[in-house]
C-alpha cells in the first residue's frame, strides 16, 4: 500500500488513525522545505521517529541539561562525522553517558519529533508498506490514540502561546523589580535553563536554538516566565527589519570581509587549519542557516558567495541570523586552538568600530546594525566563557530552583 498527499488537506492524525486501524507496518515520511520527519509503524503502532536535526538536537539537549559538557558535545560530534557513526553510539562509548540516559532522551526525543509535527502548517507526506530494521535504535512503542490527543492538545495551546509570543524576533529581558521579591520565587529545572538564557539580547528563536528544546517547550515556559512578571519584552535587538532585496547584497559584502579578517586572524595562528576551523564551525550553525552558508567559501571570489546566497532567496534578518551563528560557532573552535593572549586581540579586532568594512558605502544605520549584531554576539560568547570559568553571579543569582 502506497499513500500520498499534504497534511494541510489530510490531516495528521487521520493518516495516523488509519494506519493504526488496518494495522499497517511501513514508513511515513513528512516534509516541508527543508524538514524531513520519518515515522517507523509496526502493525499499527508507531515505534520510532527521526527527524532531519535528530543528532545536533540530541546533543544540545543533553548539554543543556547538563548530562555532557559543551567541550565533550564538540568532540563526539566531530568523531561522530569522522567516523560516520551515530552520535549517540560516540556518547557511550566515550562513558560520557550510560546506555540507558540515551534511551531515555532517545525516547523523549521521538515524543517531540511526534508533538512538532502536529505544528506543521503544510507538509508532503508519503506512507509505504515496508520492512525495517531498527535494530541499533531504541524503539519504543507509543499507542497512536495518545500522541493524537497531545499532539491535538498542543495545537489548541500553541494559539494561545502564539498570542503572547507573536514573532520569534522578539526579545525579553529580566524584570529586575522581581529582586525584591527573592524570597517568593521559586523556578523548575526546565524554566532556569531557559531564564538563563534571556538576557535582554537574544531574540526568542535563538533562545530556541541554544536551549536545546523543541519550540514549543519554549514558548510554553517563556509564557509562563511572562505570566509570572519574571521577565518582560526589551528593546528590540538592532536588527534590519526592511525586507529590500536591495540591502541583502551589502549584508552580504560585509560579513565577507568580517568572515576573511577572521580567517586571516585563524592562519596567523594555526596555519594551514585555518579554513578547516572556519568550515567545521558551519556544523554548529543552525539548519534554516546553513542552507544558505553551506557552498560558501571565505577563499573564494565575492561575487561568487554573492551568487550563491542569493539564490536561497534568504531574507534580511535570516542573513544577519544566519552569518552571526556562524561567526559565534567559529569563536568557539578559536577557542580550542588561541592562547588568551590571541583571543582577546580576536575579539578586540571583530568588535572595533573602525574595521575596515565600516567604509563601505552603504547606509550608516546597515553598518550600525550589523557591528552592534556583531558585537552581541562577542558578548555572548564571552558571557558562556567566564560562565565556563566560574566567574560572576550574574543577575540570575536570587532566582531559587524548585
Amino acid at each position: 500500500m502506497s499513500l500520498k498527499g499534504n497534511i494541510e488537506t489530510f490531516y495528521l492524525a487521520s493518516v495516523l488513525q488509519l494506519l493504526a486501524q488496518d494495522k499497517k507496518t511501513g514508513i511515513l515520511t513528512i516534509a516541508e522545505k527543508d524538514r524531513i520527519v520519518r515515522v517507523y509503524i509496526k502493525n499499527g503502532n508507531i515505534i520510532y521517529a527521526v527527524g532531519s536535526q535528530k543528532e545536533v538536537r540530541l546533543g544540545y539537549l543533553l548539554r543543556t541539561k547538563g548530562i555532557i559538557s559543551a567541550e565533550e558535545l564538540q568532540k563526539a560530534l566531530a568523531l561522530a562525522k569522522q567516523r560516520n557513526e551515530k552520535l549517540g553510539k560516540i556518547l557511550v562509548e566515550k562513558g560520557y553517558i550510560s546506555v540507558e540516559t540515551l534511551k531515555k532522551f532517545i525516547h523523549q526525543q521521538v515524543r517531540d519529533i511526534l508533538y512538532d509535527l502536529f505544528l506543521w502548517k503544510q507538509g508532503d507526506f508519503e506512507y509505504v508498506d515496508q520492512e525495517f530494521n531498527l535494530d541499533q535504535e531504541f524503539a519504543t512503542e507509543l499507542n497512536h490514540m495518545e500522541v493524537i490527543l497531545e499532539g491535538t492538545r498542543r495545537v489548541d495551546e500553541w494559539g494561545i502561546l502564539k498570542k503572547n509570543i507573536p514573532d520569534k524576533e522578539m526579545v525579553f529581558k529580566i524584570n529586575r523589580s522581581v529582586e525584591e521579591q527573592r524570597d517568593a520565587v521559586n523556578l523548575t529545572a526546565n524554566e532556569w535553563r531557559i531564564i538563563s538564557l534571556i538576557n535582554g539580547k537574544r531574540t526568542v528563536q535563538q533562545v530556541i536554538e541554544d536551549s536545546g528544546n523543541d519550540e514549543f517547550s519554549v514558548y510554553r515556559v517563556i509564557n509562563s516566565l511572562i505570566s509570572s512578571g519574571l521577565i518582560e519584552q526589551g528593546a528590540s535587538v538592532a536588527a534590519i527589519t526592511s525586507e529590500d532585496k536591495n540591502e541583502s547584497p551589502a549584508i552580504i559584502q560585509i560579513y565577507h570581509q568580517v568572515l576573511v579578517s577572521m580567517l586571516k586572524v585563524t592562519e596567523k595562528n594555526v596555519g594551514s587549519r585555518a579554513q578547516n576551523i572556519l568550515e567545521e564551525a558551519k556544523a554548529h550553525v543552525p539548519a534554516q542557516y546553513s542552507k544558505f552558508l553551506r557552498a560558501y567559501d571565505c577563499r573564494g571570489d565575492a561575487k561568487k558567495n554573492l551568487k550563491l546566497i542569493l539564490e536561497s532567496s534568504p531574507s534580511n534578518q535570516e542573513l544577519l541570523n544566519g552569518f552571526n551563528a556562524w561567526i559565534f560557532a567559529i569563536l568557539h573552535k578559536q577557542k580550542e586552538v588561541f592562547n588568551e593572549e590571541a583571543m582577546a586581540a580576536n575579539l578586540k579586532q571583530l568588535t572595533n568600530p573602525a574595521a575596515a568594512w565600516q567604509q563601505f558605502p552603504v547606509k550608516s544605520n546597515l553598518k550600525g546594525t550589523i557591528l552592534s549584531s556583531i558585537i552581541q554576539t562577542v558578548e555572548q560568547f564571552q558571557q558562556e566563557l567566564d560562565k565556563d570559568k566560574g566567574k560572576g553571579k550574574g543577575i540570575l543569582s536570587f532566582l531559587k530552583r524548585k
